[in-house]
C-alpha cells in the first residue's frame, strides 16, 4: 500500500502535535506546519516534514500549495485555531473578532481551496470544529465569538462537502471534546492522546455516508 500523507496545520503543540505523533507512529508521511518554525521542533523530532505557514497570510498559503504541486495529500487537517476567551456580555472585546474569524473561518477555507489540486479522489478534509458552534446544543449562551467562528466553520464545512462530492473528497468537522491543552486548560475532561486517537478512528471510517457532518471524537454525530 502506498505511503499515505497527512498535512496538519498548527502542529507545534496540543492537538496538532498529537496528530503528528500518532500519524507518524502509524507509518504516515506527515507534513506539519507551524507559524514560527522554531516552535515546531517537536513535530520535526517526531519525524514530520516541518514547513512554515502563517494561516493568516493568504500569499503564504498559496506559496505552500505551489511548493507541494505534484505531491499527494490524502488527508488535510485544518487544526490551527484561535480561542479569544470565554467573554460574556459586558466584557466582550470586539477588537479580537477580526483575528478570530480570519484564523478560525477564512483560513481553513483558503487552505482547503488552495490545496484541492493535490487532494486526490478519496482524500479527506477535516476541520477542527466544536460542539460550542452547534446551534442545537447551545443551552448555556455566552462565548459569543468562539461559538460564532465555529458555527461559521461548520457552515463552510457543509458547503465544501456538497461541492466536493463529485470529486470524491470527504469533508467533515470534528469536535475533539474538551481536551487538556493550552486552549482547553487542565480543567478539561480528556487527555489529548484520547481525543486524537478517537478522531483518528473517526477519520479512518469517513466516507460518503458521513461527509458534511459534525462528528464527536467518539464517533457520535452532533446536530448543527
Amino acid at each position: 500500500m502506498p505511503l499515505q500523507t497527512v498535512l496538519v496545520t498548527g502542529a507545534n503543540r496540543g492537538l496538532g502535535l498529537e496528530f503528528v505523533r500518532q500519524y507518524r507512529e502509524a507509518g504516515w508521511h506527515v507534513i506539519a506546519t507551524s507559524r514560527p518554525l522554531d516552535e515546531g521542533v517537536r513535530a520535526r523530532d517526531c519525524g514530520a516534514e516541518l514547513l512554515q505557514l502563517d494561516v493568516r497570510d493568504e500569499g503564504a498559503i498559496h506559496a505552500l500549495a505551489h511548493a507541494l504541486e505534484g505531491r499527494k495529500i490524502d488527508l488535510l487537517i485544518n487544526n490551527a485555531g484561535y480561542h479569544p476567551g470565554a467573554h460574556q456580555l459586558g466584557e466582550l472585546d470586539y477588537s479580537s473578532w477580526q483575528t478570530a474569524f480570519h484564523i478560525n473561518v477564512i483560513a481553513p477555507l483558503q487552505i482547503a481551496e488552495a490545496f484541492l489540486p493535490v487532494i486526490p479522489p478519496g482524500g479527506k478534509i477535516v476541520n477542527i470544529g466544536s460542539r460550542q458552534g452547534s446551534m442545537a446544543c447551545n443551552r448555556e449562551g455566552g462565548r459569543y465569538l468562539y461559538r460564532a467562528t465555529k458555527a461559521a466553520l461548520h457552515s463552510i464545512t457543509r458547503s465544501l462537502a456538497i461541492d466536493l462530492t463529485k470529486r470524491g473528497i470527504i469533508v467533515v468537522a470534528l469536535h475533539p471534546g474538551w481536551v487538556k491543552t493550552d486552549m482547553g486548560t487542565d480543567s478539561a475532561d480528556i487527555e489529548v492522546e484520547e481525543s486524537v486517537s478517537g478522531m483518528r478512528e473517526v477519520i479512518a471510517d469517513l466516507g460518503q455516508h458521513n461527509t458534511g457532518h459534525l462528528i464527536n471524537y467518539d464517533g457520535a454525530v452532533i446536530p448543527w
